[in-house]
């Protein structure tokens, strides 16, 4: 194996163990890692990684875990060094005057028996790999079944034996090119390792060329790393659940520099007030009062109004189970106002006591182009906390019910570990937020929401009422980026939960490709993360380099209008077109990345965003885009409804 370098994020995507990968016109297949064990604690991380285990329903149906129950069998760790070989080990001469068929048992008797790879047939070709090998849904992974002649020695037995190459499992066949016969198909083998009961039947192998990208699915999580110690002390706090939908709104009320103060002065207020509760006359409660220093419209003030305003904008019924559980809710306010985000308005400011007024026109221009775009906000983390781990990879599908989820193992320091490969950063983000009225307005033009009639007097609003709609702290992403939208016809909560998924996932994938040439990285250097209950997707560094420092800061503050722009018209157009908005709307010449989307391009389509057929939902009826008309005139009624009615404009 020739030394190849990858950025970090590439090798946890596509070179964990068990993963076949060309480089340099050869294959091979990832054997194990070198990994340095991550320096903090891991409970959080082992507790989510058994977690999505539990919830891998075919592997319940194995006789025995294929995970460990101990935590001193597992080993989380960073990569440092992957190690490869070559695979599958059967080959053919490239001299088409021979073509003969080579085959060896492993790499150690291929670099003893013929180290220069020379056809020992002819000793005039090299020797190339037939790019074929036997998957099963259980993760087994074997080289092809080749066909031989009767004979004693191996070359007597592969002796004229060629394939007939049509680059298909199915339709490739063997012949001995001496006598010329045919051999007939492929053919197979049997798996050794278990099987699920649903699938004992199908003791067999399957074949695939290792070019259709079956045979490796690895198992993905990324969240922000949050301070979980923290969150759960906040949670203790009975307004919690009012205090964080506060913060994800951005409602006057919220300390923004100390963030933290909003849950400690709404404790010490609720001890106050037991406090004065317990108090038996009217002279003990001013003394409470008094030794904490506040007077009661102190104690009640912002405090009651935020629980006041959240109540209100959703109707009094507060969904605050549906809060509490929704994580990716809270890894977007902690990322924000734990991190110190700044916004067009921060940014603008910020330019305008520098006195640069190149920096603050250019803001301006961008924060006019928001609503054009259908974008509430655009905001820059200088420092975004983000860890990947990889759990475990699949064969042939990744779905759960087909697939079984298999492990990393490995030996560390001379004993079997089940490995967990992680990937942490702390790069610069720009998060982008979805207009929260356009989306209900979009969602309604198309019918995808229950009340075609709900008319929302604000952002907040709009944002509310979406969120009481949502299932996304219900159900995982990956398990929504996979889910059809034409299952779900009758349930309009599911069906709004997947088309906003997919929208705001669209909608990332072309900030990306528009982007890459502004950001002067490798699109595969960037990652994408999803907020979708909070309508937000941030775009980070992934690439663990100091030459992709501050390169998303400079395109923030330089260039972020012509970004906005540039995304806007990636949108309309594709290399492709019309084949590709006919047919997905999605390829890869406008939306698909090799690395780097943890939801492997599932649902993506621009016709969300212009306007066109999504066949997984109708094959017959376009989708009205998010930028179309049909929103734009649902907005305009909107406003001229509220403008009669002397309620606050929507925007």
């Amino acid at each position: 194996m020739p030394n190849v370098k990858r950025g970090r994020s590439q090798v946890l995507f596509n070179y964990l163990p068990g993963s076949v990968f060309m480089e340099k016109g050869r294959w091979f297949i990832v054997k194990d890692l070198r990994l340095r064990a991550l320096n903090e604690s891991t409970d959080h991380l082992l507790k989510s990684a058994q977690k999505f285990i539990e919830d891998w329903s075919i592997n319940h149906e194995l006789n025995y875990s294929l995970f460990p129950n101990r935590e001193d069998m597992w080993f989380v760790g960073e990569i440092e060094e992957v190690n490869c070989e070559l695979f599958p080990l059967v080959f053919y001469c490239n001299n088409s005057s021979c073509g003969n068929t080579h085959i060896y048992m492993d790499t150690d008797k291929l670099i003893k028996q013929n180290p220069q790879m020379k056809c020992e047939f002819c000793n005039k070709g090299k020797i190339h790999q037939y790019p074929y090998a036997l998957i099963h849904a259980n993760g087994d992974l074997q080289p092809i079944n080749v066909k031989l002649n009767d004979g004693q020695t191996w070359k007597d037995r592969l002796d004229g034996i060629r394939m007939f190459d049509t680059r298909r499992f199915t339709t490739a066949t063997w012949y001995n090119n001496k006598s010329k016969k045919s051999l007939g198909e492929l053919g197979t083998k049997m798996t050794t390792l278990p099987l699920p009961s649903s699938i004992k039947n199908r003791r067999f192998l399957g074949g695939t060329h290792l070019a259709d990208g079956d045979v490796h699915y690895p198992a993905i999580r990324s969240f922000v790393n949050l301070e979980n110690s923290t969150l759960n002390k906040r949670m203790e706090n009975p307004n919690f659940s009012y205090l964080q939908f506060a913060a994800l709104l951005g409602l006057e009320e919220i300390k923004v520099n100390n963030f933290k103060d909003n849950f400690e002065a709404s404790s010490e207020n609720e001890t106050i007030k037991k406090m004065m509760e317990r108090a038996s006359n009217e002279s003990e409660r001013e003394m409470v009062l008094k030794l904490a220093g506040l007077s009661m419209s102190d104690l009640n003030s912002v405090e009651e109004k935020i629980v006041s305003k959240v109540k209100s904008l959703f109707g009094q019924d507060v969904p605050k189970g549906q809060i509490i559980k929704d994580r990716s809710m809270h890894e977007l306010v902690f990322s924000w106002y734990e991190n110190e985000g700044k916004n067009l308005d921060h940014k603008i400011k910020e330019a305008e006591e520098k006195q640069n007024y190149i920096q603050q026109t250019e803001y301006i221009n961008a924060k006019s182009q928001l609503n054009s775009y259908g974008l509430d906000n655009v905001m820059l983390l200088e420092r975004f906390p983000v860890i990947s781990m990889a759990i475990g990879y699949t064969r042939k599908s990744f779905d759960r019910n087909k697939s079984v989820l298999n492990p990393f193992k490995q030996k560390i320091k001379g004993k079997d570990k089940t490995v967990i490969p992680v990937l942490k950063n702390e790069n610069e983000a720009i998060l982008f937020r979805l207009d929260p009225t356009r989306v209900l307005a979009w969602l309604q033009v198309n019918d995808f929401i229950d009340n075609k009639l709900f008319v929302p007097k604000s952002k907040a609003e709009s944002h509310s009422y979406l969120y009481s709609q949502f299932i996304f702290s219900e159900v995982r992403e990956e398990d929504i980026s996979r889910l059809s939208p034409k299952d779900y016809l009758n349930n309009k909560k599911t069906l709004a939960s997947i088309m906003v998924f997919r929208l705001l996932h669209t909608y990332l994938h072309v900030f990306l490709q528009s982007g890459k040439t502004l950001i002067g990285l490798d699109v595969d250097s960037l990652s994408e993360y999803l907020f979708p209950s909070a309508l937000s997707g941030a775009i980070y560094v992934s690439k663990l380099q100091g030459g992709g420092m501050g390169a998303l800061i400079a395109v923030f503050d330089n260039d972020l209008s012509k970004w906005l722009k540039c995304s806007y018209d990636k949108a309309h157009t594709c290399l492709f077109d019309p084949v590709c908005r006919e047919h997905h709307g999605a390829c890869h010449a406008c939306q698909y990345l090799k690395f780097s989307c943890r939801h492997f391009n599932h649902g993506l389509s621009r016709n969300l965003l212009t306007g066109g057929i999504i066949k997984d939902y109708n094959e017959i009826i376009e989708v009205a885009g998010y930028f179309s008309k049909e929103v734009d005139d649902i907005l305009s009624r909107w406003g001229k409804l509220i403008e009669n009615t002397g309620v606050s404009n929507i925007t």
